[in-house]
């Protein structure tokens, strides 16, 4: 445990100073360059990666000692890009059933609750009425796959090197609940600086952050059973970056609602992961050979 808290101060300390420095080097509304802050919020998520490597290089650890860096594939691999996918098409459903929310295609809901420019929303309008929402609904799923297997995948090994290579192993022989709870915490506070730019919850961003935590918490429950399902960290990595890329289709399919009501990282999201990691308990506890979640201890392959 003392390796992992180390770890995630580290970690905590070194993004929030290199995220500061940004802040105050710039017009402190980082927000308001979308492209900008895109392209940092891109390199954030290296940063878990290369407070993990160095903490390597001091303690004299190979890279791979983790066991987790490995690209045996295997049926894992293919949930980790079919889950993400599940778990929206639930949460739209989920979403709709808020008090106040419905069904409904279109681009305002996206355009008022993330404030969008003219150019950007005036964009999006016109590329979904020139689409079918069966047209849009399916070509937003498959380059979602495929995103999330490539470039998104890329730069999310940079979160997952740290926090479901480097901490898992730091944190073996703790149970899997234990576990998941630690790094899911440590997970959402880390993106505590983004969050209260306005990223995620434009609308709340000081609650967004207890509630980033909480969403970090249930889909880092997902990723650590596919790690230790698996024996490797890729198929976090896909299924980080898969929900990264598909998670936008919940915004365009209903209306009304709020970004802590509705969405991946709202409650009908919460809803959702959970009702996924119940499908995953009931595998892993009747159907698995492995019984992951249920075992006293986590130990890595």
């Amino acid at each position: 445990m003392k390796k992992a808290s180390i770890f995630a101060a580290a970690v905590c300390l070194f993004s929030w100073t290199v995220f500061g420095i940004v802040y105050l080097a710039g017009d402190r509304n980082i927000t308001s360059h979308k492209i900008l802050f895109k392209l940092f919020e891109s390199l954030y998520m290296l940063f878990p990666m290369i407070v993990a490597g160095i903490l390597q290089l001091i303690r004299k650890e190979p890279f791979r000692s983790t066991g987790l860096l490995n690209f045996r594939l295997n049926l894992t691999w293919l949930a980790a890009l079919l889950l993400p996918v599940l778990t929206v098409v639930v949460c739209i459903f989920i979403s709709a059933m808020m008090p106040g929310v419905r069904l409904h295609y279109g681009a305002e809901q996206m355009i008022s609750q993330f404030g969008l420019d003219e150019a950007t929303a005036a964009a999006l309008r016109t590329k979904l009425e020139s689409l079918s929402p069966a047209v849009y609904i399916g070509s937003q799923i498959m380059t979602g796959m495929i995103a999330g297997c490539t470039i998104n995948a890329l730069f999310s090994v940079g979160e997952e090197y740290g926090w479901r290579n480097y901490m898992v192993s730091a944190l073996s022989g703790v149970g899997f609940w234990k576990k998941a709870l630690f790094i899911g915490v440590v997970w959402g506070i880390w993106h505590m600086p983004i969050i209260l730019t306005g990223h995620n919850y434009p609308q709340h961003p000081v609650i967004g952050v207890g509630m980033m935590c909480v969403a970090c918490v249930l889909l880092g429950v997902i990723e650590l059973y596919l790690v230790l399902k698996s024996g490797s960290v890729f198929p976090a990595a896909i299924c980080h970056g898969t929900f990264n890329a598909v998670s936008g289709l919940v915004l365009i399919l209903v209306e009304g609602g709020n970004d802590l009501t509705i969405g991946m990282t709202g409650v009908a999201g919460f809803i959702s992961l959970s009702l996924i990691i119940t499908g995953i308990a009931i595998y892993d506890r009747y159907v698995s050979r492995d019984g992951i979640m249920f075992v006293k201890s986590c130990e890595v392959d």
